[in-house]
């Protein structure tokens, strides 16, 4: 288990709370859920009470909680996206844009889904940290006196 608040799932047999009476429609997309998240890289499922919570080694990055209607939850990015499955989006930080889905066929967790939480599992390791902030790498450039980068950025060669 974790050294956290809540329990982390160690096997696939932990999630059977939160399956249990669910539709079998629901059971699937979880599973096929859980399979894309652990395809991104490592992931800790924190198991909480209701939703189940996807964190890195630094923040979560998403969730899923399974309804009879399918899953719903949130994912994480550092840009906003426009989809069907898309629910709601807000800013989280100013980097970050939290992301509500909704998913009740098997066709709403494809490949598109899938690099969602490819970038998502990133943020849980802290990659949006490391990326410098809009406009800051001409000033970095131009202090390094390295004019190369700098004619590049602004479109000259």
């Amino acid at each position: 288990m974790s050294k956290g608040r809540w329990p982390v799932a160690s096997c696939d047999a932990d999630f059977a709370p939160y399956l249990e009476g669910r539709p079998e429609v629901s059971v699937a997309l979880s599973g096929r859920f859980i399979d894309l998240a652990r395809a991104a890289g490592p992931v800790i499922f924190e198991l909480q009470n209701g939703p189940v919570i996807l964190r890195g080694t630094r923040r979560i990055f998403a969730s899923l909680r399974v309804t009879d209607a399918g899953l719903a939850g949130h994912i994480n990015l550092t840009r906003q996206v426009s989809d069907r499955r898309i629910r709601k989006t807000e800013a989280l930080t100013k980097t970050l844009v939290f992301h509500a889905y909704l998913a009740t066929s098997m066709s709403d967790l494809d490949d598109t889904f899938g690099q969602w939480l490819t970038e998502a599992r990133a943020i849980g390791d802290g990659a949006h940290l490391s990326r410098p902030a809009p406009g800051r790498l001409l000033s970095q450039a131009a202090s390094v006196g390295y004019q190369g980068l700098a004619c590049h950025v602004v479109g000259r060669s």
